[in-house]
């Protein structure tokens, strides 16, 4: 009699267990798949709401939260150049802490009437770091900027006069591109 209680028990605890396992992947991977869905098509239609009411004068921060077609690091450097508010140049300077401070130097474009809240000689502390052995971090980096206020999309290093994410771009090519009219 034992023996059937405790293998009924068994079954029992094998079934409970089975039915918390399940619930667990209900609640907490498919349930928020189709959460997510739902809040995301909720999104695109306030903002394609937000389109018709304004049309043509969407403001460039709603462009920035909305990006169509294809990402802005697939772009040729062109495209990237015209789609960006700010292109920055920055060199990596020690700190006496032993840091390495991305220090903004030049600015290859920047669009008038763009909210920026970095100037040259500021730190752009989200690029500085702290150097560990054996990695190279190059001597500094461009970043690109879109909307207003100026958002960062993309960031690659330089080393020299080359820029490593560009297929070894020299930077002063970058400065002319920059400088183009169509830019």
């Amino acid at each position: 009699m034992f023996k059937k209680f405790t293998e009924g028990l068994v079954y029992g605890g094998g079934f409970a267990i089975s039915f918390i396992l399940l619930w667990y992947v209900a609640a907490y991977l498919i349930t928020p798949m189709f959460i997510g869905s739902q809040i995301e098509q909720v999104a695109n239609k306030h903002l394609s709401d937000l389109d018709a009411k304004t049309q043509s004068s969407t403001p460039r921060s709603t462009e920035a939260l909305r990006e169509t077609g294809i990402p802005f690091h697939e772009l040729k450097l062109e495209e990237q150049i015209k789609k960006s508010s700010v292109i920055a140049l920055a060199k990596y300077e020690p700190s006496p802490d032993g840091k390495m401070k991305a220090v903004i130097k030049e600015f290859l474009k920047k669009e008038s009437g763009v909210t920026l809240y970095y100037n040259i000689g500021d730190e752009y502390p989200s690029s500085s770091y702290y150097p560990k052995a054996n990695t190279s971090y190059g001597d500094g980096l461009v970043i690109f900027f879109t909307g207003s206020p100026a958002t960062m999309r993309m960031s690659m290093s330089y080393d020299g006069d080359r820029i490593r994410g560009l297929g070894d771009l020299p930077v002063e090519l970058l400065k002319k591109k920059c400088k183009e009219p169509n830019a």
